[in-house]
């Protein structure tokens, strides 16, 4: 069950006229291949194109990969089964400014049969329920996700700059790191975005002159962005559940289709 309050969407309608380009920005190569439109000032540069359906993929397409990339990882989750998101009806435009997505994965050795993944975002995202209610009242962190577990167990994963918490029928427990991690390969918590920015482009840069590995290849990545991809294009149909045939890459509903591509 992750979590996000950003709102990266717009429920408002397209702007209308245009306005004169900035300086040293190149309008039409920053379109590139995705729909002409005019130049308007604060609607698409130079962050606000993530909440545009021709430029950007919302909310979930810019944290849900960084927010998941563990509960998937970890549970080796692969292609889903059916995925649902509740959202307002798509407006031609921008992405919807809160929704829910439930997303549907068939079982593997670390789950029940199949699992559920439900993800919230939008200001005030998530809204208060039972299995998110943590020990001595504490508040969430502002971003994360959390694991269902069986008998009253819950793990706590903020997004950045917290440890894990394990929660065993309403009550923090102690958990071994050292037994997991016996050589101190993962590290402190990182406490800086510029840092953790940096890391990210210097292993990508290392990894492409052949002097390291990236810890999220394509290999897997696209997976995993798959996943969230399909969450985006569920907007388009708000609460109806789409299933998805990942062998063939195709969705049973044909007017889904036209959004896997563009």
């Amino acid at each position: 069950m992750p979590w996000s309050p950003k709102v990266w969407g717009y429920d408002g309608a397209a702007p209308e006229g245009a306005d004169p380009v900035p300086e040293g920005l190149n309008w039409d190569m920053w379109i590139a291949g995705g729909k002409k439109r005019p130049y308007k000032k604060g609607y698409y540069h130079p962050g606000n194109w993530r909440k545009c359906v021709d430029y950007g993929c919302g909310t979930l397409g810019d944290m849900g990969v960084h927010i998941f990339d563990t509960p998937y990882n970890a549970l080796q989750l692969s292609v889903p089964l059916t995925v649902k998101n509740d959202c307002r009806k798509p407006n031609g435009f921008g992405h919807p400014e809160k929704k829910s997505c439930a997303v549907r994965f068939p079982g593997t050795p670390y789950t029940t049969d199949t699992l559920e993944w439900v993800w919230y975002d939008g200001k005030g995202a998530p809204a208060p329920q039972d299995e998110l209610k943590l020990p001595k009242g504490d508040p969430l962190p502002d971003q994360g996700a959390m694991f269902i577990g069986e008998d009253g167990r819950r793990l706590l994963l903020p997004h950045f700059m917290q440890l894990p918490r394990l929660i065993v029928s309403g009550t923090y427990q102690t958990i071994d790191i050292p037994k997991f991690d016996p050589n101190g390969e993962a590290g402190k918590p990182t406490v800086s975005y510029d840092v953790e920015g940096d890391k990210h482009y210097h292993e990508f840069i290392d990894a492409c002159l052949g002097k390291a590995k990236c810890s999220a290849p394509f290999s897997y990545s696209a997976k995993l962005t798959e996943v969230i991809l399909l969450g985006v294009i569920a907007a388009q149909f708000p609460g109806q559940t789409l299933n998805w045939d990942g062998k063939n890459a195709r969705f049973k509903e044909e007017a889904a289709n036209k959004y896997l591509k563009g």
